[in-house]
């Protein structure tokens, strides 16, 4: 018999209704250096330039923040709360093609309606338009009132019905909303409201479409009548809107698209223009995307409305109550994760905010999915303050498996990441620094096969103080290189030193430059064998490389001009000579790495990402190349070879399971099968 058509099947058949997809497949190097660096920063500038193009240039135009808490329904752990929010994401992008991200609040911390202005406030570089689910009534009248008096830049609406056609009246709300780019206050919103709700829904799902559209128009016209929409809108006729909706109805997404400007040719550009052509075209890097195919919007509607009549859903929350296990089975949240950043250190531009940001975190999730199958939110924080910061990562993290700290300067960055892994006891890592270690050292440790040198007869050089140059110097450090010198702006870091030091250098300074050499960078290079520069273009000179030991090793990884360039370092003696750089050989990649630590790390429910599975992961990376395959110019595989996630999640697996932070125990070569298929399948792997 066939099994009937419902929500509550749809979950158990398809592991949760949505994934997050990229727009864009990256197939080689070319067009990672437009959806990631170097072409990405250019992107970063124009919106730091220009803050109204966040709108044209990424997600922001088309998506909101989807919350729960699980207030409704007293639900001790508002995790629960997950069905109801996949469910409303997926009806907001297959009636109205809103990209709808969820987030569950956490209650036990938020205690105060002010935690709820906070969190939303925090939230809205990105997404202007925020909605509420499922909250109870009083604290949802506190919350509305509260921002109604409040200065937010986002527009906030609570959607509390379990009724379809008060859900699609919600919907075409929200998308009026954010094609005006309007910020709505809650009296604004009623009465947008209350003109759309004229357009009667009664007999939906017949002339469905045409039904929706015109609720859609007259809460858009309502917005537009009372000067409501932004200002870069204002001048575009609502018939525009109104007709590529219909088209949408038609054609798919592909109506959104902008099409490449007259006689562009990518040959003919740099990678800055092609990238800001690319981010025009899609309008950001990433979409919600169901994991099922309606044959027709009707027949969805009658499924909801079916499912809605039976209160699926509250069997679905009843499932999870009665087996918390179950979670990861029926809804997306195994693969569900966040990138958050509040934009102190963006690339190398530095503190330009979270909004300037948002490329960086969305090219980042364009990588995550491709060379992980994790789906990935971005989240562009306000806060500053590293401890409030962390208290707001904790409001809103039930939802995600893992969480991926991304451009957070230094030294804050340190405290953040200590305090959220802490606190959350789940994967979380700050990468800028992690991955650009675990890389150098699977370089080193392929050095180490080419020269036939022993680890701890190293001696190491490290230019650059900051996040990247602390964990490389830790977890080579950890790896048996027990020579270190550390430099920064000041020179030579020596225990002791009274200008420019902080906590973080002063822990340094007991296990680094146990000779106590002070001086400046020529100083601390001679008689060395490796340089790791993360610091500053021309940092390292030809005469620095002839000062060091024979056949030195030189990562020089700054950004987009490294400290020395390759050729200048060979001529000087160099034997090896690595950068960040996809144009020269031997590229220190991050996306070798994170990809992989994360997958490993979340399919076994790791509590942190512990020092030992990443020098796994290093091993994994270093060891994908064959030892008669190595060479001076091939130190490090390719940033996309396909293997590697795979390698990578295996070792991370492991050794996870061997120190005890794995809180499930997993095949690691079902481990390694499933990331593979990911990498092929997409969700289509778990069915």
């Amino acid at each position: 018999m066939q099994p009937q058509q419902s929500l509550k099947n749809l979950f158990l058949r398809t592991n949760g209704l949505i994934k997050i997809k990229p727009k864009v497949r990256v197939t080689d190097n070319y067009t990672l250096s437009l959806v990631y660096t170097p072409g990405v920063g250019h992107i970063c500038k124009v919106i730091q330039k220009d803050p109204d193009q966040l709108y044209d240039l990424t997600i922001t135009g088309n998506s909101i923040a989807l919350l729960a808490d699980g207030s409704k329904f007293n639900l001790p752990r508002s995790s629960k709360m997950i069905p109801n929010l996949e469910a409303i994401s997926a009806l907001y992008k297959a009636f109205y093609d809103v990209d709808a991200y969820p987030i569950i609040l956490d209650r036990n911390i938020m205690t105060d309606v002010s935690d709820y202005v906070l969190v939303m406030d925090n939230l809205s570089p990105t997404y202007k338009t925020i909605v509420l689910i499922d909250i109870e009534d009083t604290l949802a009248s506190q919350i509305l009132t509260a921002v109604e008096n409040a200065n937010l830049q986002c527009t906030v609406i609570i959607s509390n019905s379990h009724n379809l056609r008060e859900q699609l009246y919600d919907a075409a709300l929200v998308k009026a909303t954010l094609d005006a780019r309007a910020i709505l206050k809650p009296s604004q919103c009623e009465q947008i409201k209350k003109s759309i709700t004229t357009i009667d829904f009664t007999n939906l799902p017949s002339y469905l479409t045409i039904t929706l559209n015109k609720a859609y128009a007259q809460g858009l016209q309502e917005i537009y009548n009372n000067k409501w929409c932004h200002h870069t809108v204002s001048n575009i006729k609502p018939e525009i809107f109104i007709n590529k909706l219909n088209d949408l109805y038609i054609y798919g997404e592909v109506a959104y698209y902008n099409k490449w400007s007259n006689d562009h040719l990518l040959q003919n550009n740099d990678f800055n223009q092609n990238s800001l052509e690319l981010h025009k075209r899609y309008n950001g890097m990433i979409t919600i995307e169901l994991k099922f195919n309606p044959r027709s919007l009707e027949d969805l509607f009658r499924i909801y409305e079916t499912s809605y009549q039976q209160d699926e859903l509250a069997q679905l929350r009843q499932i999870l109550i009665d087996d918390p296990t179950k979670l990861r089975e029926i809804t997306f949240k195994k693969n569900y994760a966040a990138i958050i950043t509040n934009g102190t250190a963006i690339l190398g531009l530095g503190n330009i905010g979270p909004s300037a940001g948002s490329p960086v975190m969305e090219g980042k999730s364009v990588l995550f999915n491709a060379l992980g199958g994790i789906d990935l939110m971005p989240i562009c924080l306000k806060e500053k303050d590293p401890h409030k910061l962390v208290r707001i990562i904790k409001c809103i993290a039930p939802i995600f498996s893992a969480i991926n700290l991304e451009d957070l300067r230094a030294p804050d960055c340190f405290p953040i990441e200590e305090e959220a892994v802490h606190s959350l006891h789940i994967p979380l890592m700050h990468d800028d620094q992690h991955g650009t270690a675990v890389v150098s050292l699977a370089a080193v440790i392929n050095y180490l096969k080419l020269t036939k040198k022993n680890v701890k007869d190293l001696k190491l050089v490290i230019n650059g103080a900051g996040a990247a140059g602390v964990a490389i110097c830790k977890l080579l450090h950890g790896h048996g290189i027990e020579d270190i010198v550390m430099c920064d702006t000041s020179g030579i870091i020596y225990e002791g030193r009274p200008q420019n030091m902080n906590n973080f250098k002063n822990d340094l300074a007991k296990f680094t430059n146990k000779n106590k050499i002070q001086g400046s960078l020529a100083d601390a290079v001679k008689g060395r064998d490796l340089f790791v520069g993360v610091s500053s273009a021309g940092a390292l000179t030809q005469d620095m490389v002839k000062a060091m030991n024979k056949d030195p090793f030189i990562l020089a990884l700054a950004n987009p001009v490294p400290e020395i360039m390759p050729d200048e370092a060979i001529e000087a003696g160099a034997f090896i000579v690595a950068t960040g750089r996809s144009d020269f050989n031997n590229q220190v990649n991050n996306s070798l790495a994170f990809p992989g630590i994360f997958r490993g790390a979340i399919d076994t429910r790791a509590k942190e990402i512990n020092l030992e599975m990443k020098i796994a992961a290093a091993y994994a990376i270093a060891n994908s190349i064959k030892e008669s395959e190595l060479s001076t110019t091939k130190i490090l595989p390719g940033a996309l070879t396909a293997e590697i996630p795979a390698n990578v999640a295996r070792a991370v697996a492991i050794a996870a399971m061997k120190t005890g932070v794995a809180k499930v125990n997993v095949d690691p070569e079902k481990v390694f099968d499933e990331t593979r298929k990911l990498i092929m399948e997409g969700h289509l792997a778990g069915i």
